[in-house]
């Protein structure tokens, strides 16, 4: 079955929809913003997500699906039968993508009002927390909220989209894992981009 077209006239919910049996690559690319995407898929189930030619792991592929099912803009092409280039299987069943989407949005919504600013600092006070919705970001985050940190590093450190780290750290608070901190000074911002710009100038040296 071949495939293509634009995300402004099928979204991926609907191509994912109408691929729901079938096996192959969806190649997706011309995003705003992302780099272009393959999801192999397999009746069922999205086998793998993979940008650069690299999988992503669970969180990052579930941040990336999240964004191609809100983007209106981009080309598709399912080429049929594709396989992933290497063994790594996340097998996501794709209904339970599709809930989770519609859920996350009706969530973010609900609780936009009450999110923390992008810069406000949180520290890790507690253990991992039961939710499986937050077990594996709070994992992957604790490097950085062990020492201190904003949504909006976190959102860049771990390639994430900043209103999903604001939700994640804003129910993070609410279950014990994380205090908040207060907001950075300027002038801290200032010696921190100022040091994030010597490590670059250091690295291109």
């Amino acid at each position: 079955m071949a495939l293509f077209g634009s995300l402004n006239s099928l979204t991926l919910e609907e191509i994912l929809q109408m691929l729901a049996h079938k096996e192959g690559a969806l190649e997706i690319w011309n995003l705003k913003g992302m780099p272009a995407t393959s999801l192999y898929l397999k009746p069922g189930f999205i086998r793998s997500v993979d940008q650069n030619g690299k999988p992503l792991d669970s969180l990052a592929a579930k941040a990336t699906l999240q964004a191609l099912l809100s983007a209106r803009e981009g080309s598709f092409e399912f080429l049929p039968g594709v396989r992933p280039p290497h063994k790594v299987r996340l097998n996501l069943p794709v209904e339970k993508v599709l809930l989770g989407f519609i859920t996350l949005q009706d969530e973010l919504e609900r609780y936009r009002p009450h999110l923390p600013h992008p810069e406000a600092l949180f520290q890790a006070v507690g253990s991992s927390p039961e939710d499986p919705r937050f077990k594996e970001f709070f994992r992957q985050a604790l490097p950085h909220l062990e020492q201190g940190t904003s949504a909006l590093e976190l959102s860049q450190r771990l390639r994430l989209p900043l209103d999903q780290v604001r939700f994640y750290l804003y129910w993070l608070q609410r279950l014990g894992a994380v205090k908040y901190l207060g907001r950075r000074a300027k002038g801290q911002r200032a010696r921190g981009l100022m040091a994030q710009l010597r490590n670059l100038w250091n690295l291109m040296g």
